[in-house]
């Protein structure tokens, strides 16, 4: 019993190793390929570097920025959205969503993200002076 417990928890080990490193694979190609330009070479890659780490915060970010490239801001502000999710405390993914929020005239999600940023940096930073400079427009 023992011996059969073993070997579950290394093949678990071994498999998620492995798709650690499929992922940063397919995430590190797919890097190459955005700053090539390769836009549709690098969106497929970086989704399957999501599919294989869901927790890969980088791989949404760049699905948001090329889609925001690309001028498809709602499927890029998706994908700023799950990045979010997964890193709260994010000053440019808290001014990205915001700034959606803005050019969409949604003013109370708008003001959701210009407070997070306030609650983030109380100081002030980069990301809330040009978060509040929107306003200003």
């Amino acid at each position: 019993m023992k011996n059969l417990a073993t070997f579950i928890i290394i093949n678990i080990l071994v498999f998620n190793s492995h798709v650690f490193a499929s992922s940063q694979k397919y995430f590190d190609e797919a890097l190459s390929f955005y700053n090539e330009g390769k836009m549709d070479e690098a969106t497929f890659l970086f989704e399957k570097s999501a599919v294989f780490n869901p927790k890969n915060t980088e791989s949404y970010v760049y699905l948001g920025y090329l889609n925001k490239e690309l001028e498809n801001l709602e499927k890029a502000n998706h994908y700023f959205i799950i990045a979010l999710t997964l890193q709260p405390d994010n000053l440019e993914l808290n001014y990205l969503v915001g700034e959606y929020f803005y050019n969409n005239k949604d003013n109370d999600s708008y003001n959701e993200y210009v407070s997070n940023l306030e609650i983030l940096c109380p100081d002030g930073c980069e990301y809330l002076d040009q978060i509040k400079k929107l306003e200003i427009k």
